[in-house]
Order: structure tokens, then C-alpha cells, then sequence
């Protein structure tokens, strides 16, 4: 199936919605949506199905479904970022109302931009920002087909940006270097122990990048060297959380939201993974398993 025929037949009512609490499984019912509690799911079922998280341990047992299922599952795994049911209900209106065959044709001319860059991308824009990213001989990239494997899952957030990532080692697909402005920021924790430690550290820096005005960090052989927030260095934000247990604060991914439609009510209060991709550039530090990751987020920065 293509991904426009997923999120047609998701706005239209035509697919189930798997849930994993009762709160969830209300909320859907009530927007006329069927719903399928987790438990009651039969992954071996050859169906596409989208699924809502808000729990760890239905989480971990979707990851490793992932490996033998045979139905096809679009997730939004909101527990790695917030289950208050207004953001909840935030991202999901989000995800409805997206023009999903903008978006996918911006993000295939970003792939396509992406592979004629010979081995450095420069990104600026009026604010100060001089980015300068150089790119590995093979990429590892997010996602860059538009049809939806059977038995396979998907993040709803690959649908929406093109994106580069390091996940073999530091530096495996793209380094940087430069300033960086940005807007706001989300976060994401894998697991509860990650969220328990940092949580309170994650709330204050959400806060204090909210109430800031001039926001940038410095960045030196792709790692944070920097952090400023109204001219004060806010670094130490950072150093105190895990970030030694991973890849201390460098760069594991670079990405490019391509949803537009989201400007119109884009709220960076709220720790949603849809706004990761707003039409812009984002740069994320950490894995989420031992430590957070975090994504700086600039809706001034395009690559095309």
C-alpha cells in the first residue's frame, strides 16, 4: 500500500486504530474511529492498522513484534514523548490534517538534493546560522519510499521529513560544523528509566528555550560545543544529563521536516514528534536508550 492510501483511509475512518489504555481507546471511539485494544490485536493478521503507544511496556512489545509481524503498522509512539491527552490529541490533528502528497514530493526532492551533494552541504539563513555538513561516501537514511511493505512498521515521523542518521558509529553517515539558530525543541526518552532521571532537566530546558528569543548552539567536529540562550551559555543544561553513556552531545541525526501545513498552528510548548517535521532542519544529540535525544528544530533553515 502507498502511504497517501494509509493516510486517506486514516482520515476517512476506514482503518482500526490500535490502542493500549482504555483513555486512548475512548478518545478514538469518540472521533468514530474502530479501535482495537493491544492485547486483543492478532499481529499475525495481514492488515495495515495504526497504532497509538502511551505506555512502555506495550512499546517494547511493539518493538519486538516488529521483527515477525505480518500485518502493517504506522505508529506513533507518543510515550517517548508525552501522553497528556491534549498532546495527544495535538499531534494526531496534525497528522490528519497534513497534505501528505506535498509533503512526500518535498521529501523526495530533498533525497534527490541530498544525493547530488558531492561530499559538503552548506546551510545558513539571515539569523547567523552557517551550517556546514559533511557527508560520508554511504548515507544511512531514514526512509525514502513512498509504499508501505507488508509485515513492516513505520514511524509516523519518517513519513515527513528525509533525514540522514548516525547509527553505526559518530561520523558513520555526516558530521557538522558551524552555528546553528533554532526555533524550539523536542525530546524523546526509549525507556522509563531514562525518562525518571532526565525528566525534570528535559521540562526546564523545553521552558527555558520557550522563553527565550535568541536561541543557537555552536557546534565543532560534530559536537555541541555550545549552548546560548539569550546570550547566557547554557551548556551545563546538558552536561548533566547521560549523554557520556552514548555519544556524548554529538550528532546522530540531520533532518528535513516537510510539512508545511503545520506552520498554521505550530505549538513549540508542546513535546510533540510532529513538530520535528515542520518544514526546516532539525539536528538531534542522543540515542534515547541510555540518555534523551533531544532535536533543535529551525523553520528558517531549507535545503530546497
Amino acid at each position: 500500500m502507498n502511504a497517501l492510501c494509509f493516510h486517506h483511509s486514516l482520515v476517512n475512518k476506514k482503518i482500526p486504530i490500535l490502542v493500549d489504555s482504555n483513555d486512548l481507546n475512548y478518545y478514538f471511539q469518540e472521533q468514530g474511529y474502530q479501535t482495537i485494544l493491544f492485547d486483543d490485536y492478532d499481529f499475525a493478521s495481514q492488515q495495515l492498522a495504526f497504532a497509538v503507544i502511551s505506555d512502555y511496556r506495550y512499546h517494547d512489545r511493539l518493538i519486538q513484534l516488529s521483527h515477525n509481524s505480518k500485518s502493517t503498522i504506522i505508529h506513533l509512539l507518543a510515550v517517548r514523548y508525552d501522553i497528556n491527552p491534549q498532546i495527544l490529541a495535538y499531534s494526531f490533528e496534525q497528522l490528519l490534517s497534513c497534505d501528505l502528497t506535498q509533503v512526500l514530493e518535498l521529501r523526495a526532492n530533498t533525497y534527490e538534493q541530498i544525493a547530488e551533494v558531492e561530499d559538503e552541504l552548506y546551510l545558513s539563513d539571515q539569523r547567523g546560522t552557517k551550517l556546514k555538513c559533511l557527508l560520508s561516501e554511504s548515507l544511512e537514511v531514514i526512509n525514502t519510499e513512498d509504499e508501505l511493505e507488508p509485515g513492516s512498521f513505520y514511524s509516523i515521523s519518517e513519513m515527513l521529513e528525509s533525514g540522514i542518521v548516525n547509527i553505526q558509529s559518530d561520523k558513520s553517515s555526516f558530521s557538522l560544523d558551524g552555528t546553528f539558530f533554532f526555533d524550539g525543541i523536542i525530546y524523546a526518552c526509549a525507556n522509563p528509566q531514562v525518562r525518571e532521571r532526565h525528566q525534570d532537566a528535559l521540562t526546564y530546558l523545553l521552558e527555558k528555550v520557550n522563553s527565550s528569543q535568541e536561541k543557537y548552539i555552536h557546534i565543532e567536529d560534530n559536537t555541541i560545543t555550545h549552548l546560548i540562550l539569550d546570550g547566557r551559555d547554557e551548556t551545563s543544561i546538558l552536561l548533566e544529563m547521560d549523554y557520556g553513556l552514548e555519544r556524548n552531545l554529538s550528532f546522530t541525526e540531520i533532518g528535513f521536516g516537510c510539512n508545511k501545513n503545520i506552520e498554521k498552528n505550530l505549538n513549540w510548548q508542546i513535546n510533540s514528534i510532529m513538530n520535528q517535521g515542520v518544514y526546516g532542519t532539525h539536528i538531534g544529540i542522543g540515542m534515547a536508550q541510555k540518555s534523551p535525544y533531544i532535536d533543535f528544530i529551525s523553520q528558517s533553515i531549507k535545503i530546497i
